[in-house]
């Protein structure tokens, strides 16, 4: 027998269409194995914890410092692993075992004298062996192709599979011992070391066989059920029902299997249907000739069953229609025979009443049917069909997503449950891909959990974030210990006038991001003059936006925006003061609505967060850090944003500022990605971006990141809460390489985000987007459940995942990203006492932000509740946040806990001025259309409620053994049994 592995085949989210070709090509390759004994193992393999641990440690380059007092990276990765473990996952292991030849008398007689004979005819005694390699050699380019996608097994797979065979229901060990190296050959007597320790029992009529094992010098007894499958009505696969095989993935516990085989020629199956034709013609002729009554109706469906059969083999010139017969066999085990009869009841009741699962007597002879090379325990039972109706049962099919090197997300939740990791870079560093990360749900779908937990579990491996996150609740992470020394937050709205101002907010670029190219210096003046002409662009879309829509509108307007913007040019060292003083000056030229226009926005600029466009040309930039920060949280609590799908002319005018605003925000969390060196791992997370998809200025930079995303190792996390919002932007869909959606009820949305994972659509998928995250409708419990996302990994691999937070080790972080309102956090003031306030960190503020004043007594400022959730200050007519501190009992300081601030390096210096060059005129102000005009907004930001899972349903397995690197004094070491 020649033995290989099946590769891993996709089934979920893949059209009918896509399946059946897989069919086809799995029966395809059966088909040419006629005339041969296939033998089917299938067996799992307990999840390599140890060795993603080890990828994980090695992958993890440039991680940050360790804060004393806080979790460390030890201690981060020992949790991640005993957390893992105690999952108790695996992964599907399938082989093939393939007859190769018939040993005759004459070979066997050749083998004997071989001695003799290799002085006097050497060729005669290598004859067979010659033979056997051309014959092995033809069946490894069969089953290699599409559909089985098979490789040669190598000693370690066999030693896997033999262990897994003859110790058939004890636990999986931990290590098995690899076979020594340079050893390619086994003899008969090496069987021995699977076979010795390893003793099955069975009492007569018993339903179970007893297997009794020494592991690590404990004995380990399980009980084994042996079922075998019977009668089967036709199953519509992949229209109605998933392939039978996969059946057993679904249950909570392992499952073996051994399928017997054998694939008939043709000649054989032809004499067989004479024979059976002849007999139903006989029994026909008995009762119209012999009794002249009509025969019953299932003499007549045998006949055309044998008719139909004849012509399928008969036509077509492929081998789909090629006929087999087999055994079935499934393998359940228990620790005692009560737990293993109630498991193999439960395969049972899985397959009713479609499949029949038999329980057969003689246990013993069924479970040594599983070891390679046992002989056919009985031959009741049997299987007829087509190789069609074999391959349909695709025995490789389970959930193929992620990687092995990744963070750890969580896991699936089809009908295989697998750990799902990823790493964020693998496309940019391994795959020469796009880093763009779609992020799709409705409210609640858990958008800012998922984009907390990768931006977290990143930023332990070493990546540097900046993070756009208007509503607030991610800046927690810069209060966690073990990233406060390396973080920032930055209230935008209460920053240094001209933070976000446009000249700035577009990166010059470096000469040195252009050594690669083949002209670097011509490389770099074209990209400077297309930052140029980005700034101009980004400056007359935020004037035409503060503008009335009245006059917004108007085509004389843009025209004398755009003059003035060209004639201000487009430096960095701009800003959009220098535009009104130009319509002033065209105006006193004789352009009166030139003057129109500059008295609008001059009475826009007196707005209170419009000072953020307009430097303060005395002081530094405020931008520049003393330094490197390997997170950035960009917030603007108390933003005020349109209602989602009003009209443009209905937006107020703090509402058009605050998607401007926004706009110029996502333009400044992107400049980061510029500023640092290009080969470090980066990332950039934007909610909110449905805005952006409406401004043209936000096509174009989620279009930039998209582009420069692999060039600049960068991964961009773009959420939104409908996916035809990204997909406005053109060429998002072929760009984008990882995509998650959570719960969408609306059908539009439905199909578009099936789109933007590139799965087929009107094929069913819809209703499941709609069945995501699903609660009980009368529990008025908070809705802490993990929430479940489609995930496609840009490599293939879709699929369903639950996301996974609830580690112990990482309860902090579950807490810092909880955004479920809960009143009984609230301390309530004592009756005549002084009121009692919430205890809180101070805020990072922006390098040259003014300190917040220090505390004083001052009357209680009165609060309106603002539509919105935010706050209006009537005394100090600001807007605050949600989770804003009061700008006036703030208390000033250091950050909360002491922790020491461990300086990294320095940033670049600011830089200069930069001169225009003649390709300057590639421009993107050349169009004189509507496309300015700020269009209807999609949807509000995500501020749902985050997956908070209870860490005690995880915490209660006792201690396990944690492989893979542990700092010194671990834990020790588990018998393992029960895994």
């Amino acid at each position: 027998m020649a033995w290989y592995r099946l590769a891993a085949q996709a089934w979920s989210f893949r059209s009918d269409n896509q399946r059946e070709v897989l069919i086809r090509q799995i029966a395809a390759q059966l088909g040419e194995l006629q005339g041969r004994w296939l033998h089917l193992r299938v067996t799992t393999r307990p999840y390599p914890v140890h060795m993603w641990a080890e990828s994980f440690d090695q992958n993890a380059i440039g991680r940050m410092p360790d804060v004393p007092g806080a979790l460390g990276w030890d201690g981060f990765l020992e949790g991640e692993q005993r957390h893992l473990m105690g999952l108790s996952m695996a992964d599907k292991e399938v082989f093939l075992g393939i007859e190769v030849s018939g040993r005759g008398l004459f070979d066997r007689w050749v083998e004997r004298a071989a001695p003799v004979l290799d002085r006097l005819v050497p060729s005669a005694v290598k004859a067979e062996l010659a033979a056997l390699e051309t014959e092995i050699n033809h069946l490894d380019v069969l089953v290699a192709g599409s559909g089985l996608d098979a490789v040669p097994a190598g000693a370690e797979d066999m030693a896997w599979l033999m262990h897994r065979s003859v110790a058939l229901g004890l636990p999986a060990p931990r290590g098995l011992s690899s076979v020594p190296r340079g050893v390619s050959t086994w003899e008969p007597e090496d069987l021995a070391a699977f076979t010795e320790g390893v003793d099955l029992h069975q009492e007569p009529y018993a339903p179970t066989v007893q297997v009794v094992g020494r592991m690590r010098s404990q004995t380990v007894t399980r009980n084994v059920a042996v079922l075998s499958v019977g009668l089967m009505e036709g199953l519509r696969i992949p229209e109605i029902d998933d392939p039978w095989m996969q059946h057993s993935d679904r249950l909570p516990f392992p499952v073996e299997w051994s399928a017997r085989i054998y694939v008939r020629r043709p000649e054989d199956v032809t004499g067989e249907l004479q024979r059976q034709m002849g007999k139903v013609r006989s029994q026909i002729r008995h009762y119209t000739h012999d009794h002249d009554l009509d025969p019953p109706m299932s003499l007549a469906r045998q006949a055309d069953r044998v008719l139909e059969v004849e012509d399928e083999l008969t036509t077509g010139l492929t081998q789909l229609n090629t006929r087999l017969y087999g055994w079935w066999r499934i393998a359940v085990s228990g620790r005692d025979e009560a737990e293993a009869t109630t498991r193999a009841q439960q395969v049972v009741d899985l397959y009713r009443p479609k499949v029949q699962i038999e329980h057969p007597e003689a246990q013993y002879r069924y479970a040594r049917e599983f070891i390679p090379g046992e002989p056919l325990a009985a031959t009741a039972y049997r299987r007829r069909g087509s190789v069609t109706w074999a391959a349909a049962a695709v025995p490789a099919a389970t959930a193929s997503v992620g990687d092995r090197r990744g963070i750890m997300l969580g896991e699936t939740c089809t009908a295989t449950r697998r750990p799902v990791a990823w790493d964020p870079w693998l496309a940019q560093e391994v795959r020469r891909a796009s880093g763009l990360t779609a992020i799709v749900g409705g409210l609640g779908s858990g958008k800012s959990f998922l984009t907390g937990l990768v931006v977290y579990k990143t930023l332990r491996a070493g990546a540097r974030w900046t993070v756009l996150d208007p509503s607030g609740p991610l800046a927690e992470l810069t209060r966690l210990p073990e990233l406060a020394p390396f973080s920032r937050h930055i209230n935008l709205l209460r920053a240094d006038p001209g933070i976000l101002n446009p000249y700035r907010v577009v990166a010059e670029p470096r000469p040195d991001h252009f050594l690669d190219d083949d002209d670097p210096e011509r490389a770099w003046k074209r990209e400077r003059s297309l930052a140029a002409a980005t700034r101009r662009r980004l400056v007359l879309d935020v004037l035409s936006g503060l503008l009335p829509y009245e006059i917004a509108r108007q085509p004389h307007t843009r025209i004398v925006l755009l003059r003035a913007v060209r004639e201000v040019g487009g430096s960095p060292d701009r800003h959009p003061g220098m535009v009104i003083d130009a319509l002033r000056r065209h105006a006193g030229e004789g352009e009166d609505h030139a003057g129109v226009v500059a008295d609008f926005l001059d009475e826009r600029r007196e707005l209170p967060q419009a000072a953020l466009l307009f430097p303060d040309e005395t002081r530094d930039d405020p931008w520049q850090a003393d330094r490197d920060y390997r997170l950035t949280v960009l917030t603007m609590q108390g933003l005020s944003l349109p209602r989602p799908g009003s009209p443009r002319e209905e937006w107020t005018d703090n509402e058009s500022l605050g998607v401007e605003l926004l706009n110029l925000a996502s333009w400044l969390t992107q400049r980061t990605i510029y500023d640092a060196d290009r080969n470090l791992r980066k990332g950039v997370a934007l909610d909110e971006t449905h805005f952006l998809s409406q401004v043209p200025t936000g096509k174009v930079l989620i279009d930039r990141l998209a582009r420069d995303s692999r060039k600049f190792n960068v991964r961009a996390l773009f959420a939104s809460q409908l996916a035809g919002d990204l997909l406005r932007v053109s060429g998002f869909a072929s760009l984008v390489n990882a995509v998650f959606v959570g719960r969408t009820d609306d059908e539009e949305a439905q199909s578009e985000a099936l789109r933007l994972l590139r799965v087929p659509t009107d094929v069913g998928y819809e209703e499941m987007l709609g069945t995501l995250s699903p609660r009980p409708r009368h529990d008025d419990r908070p809705d802490d459940a993990p929430r479940q996302f489609v995930f496609a990994d840009g490599h293939g691999g879709v699929e369903k995942v639950r996301i996974d937070l609830e580690a112990p080790h990482l309860e902090h972080v579950r807490e810092a990203l909880d955004t479920n309102p809960d009143a009984a956090r609230v301390a309530a003031p004592r009756p005549g006492g002084p009121a009692l306030t919430a205890p809180g960190h101070p805020e990072m503020t922006a390098p040259d932000e003014p300190s917040p004043l220090p505390a004083r007594r001052t009357p209680a400022p009165v609060a309106v509740p603002d539509l919105d959730g935010d706050e209006i200050d009537l005394t100090t007519d600001t807007r605050i946040g949600p989770g804003d501190a009061d700008p006036v009992l703030a208390p000033g300081g250091a950050r909360a806990g002491g922790v020491q601030v461990v300086s990294v390096a320095a940033t670049d210096a600011a830089v200069g001025r930069a001169e225009l060059y003649d390709d300057e005129q590639l421009d993107l102000l050349d169009e004189l259309d509507d496309d300015w005009v700020v269009d209807e907004p999609a949807h509000d930001g995500d501020a749902g409620p985050h997956p908070n899972g209870s860490a005690a349903a995880r915490n209660g397995h006792g201690p396990a053994q944690v492989d893979g690197p542990f700092p010194a004094g671990g834990p020790g070491p588990d018998d393992g049994a029960g895994r």
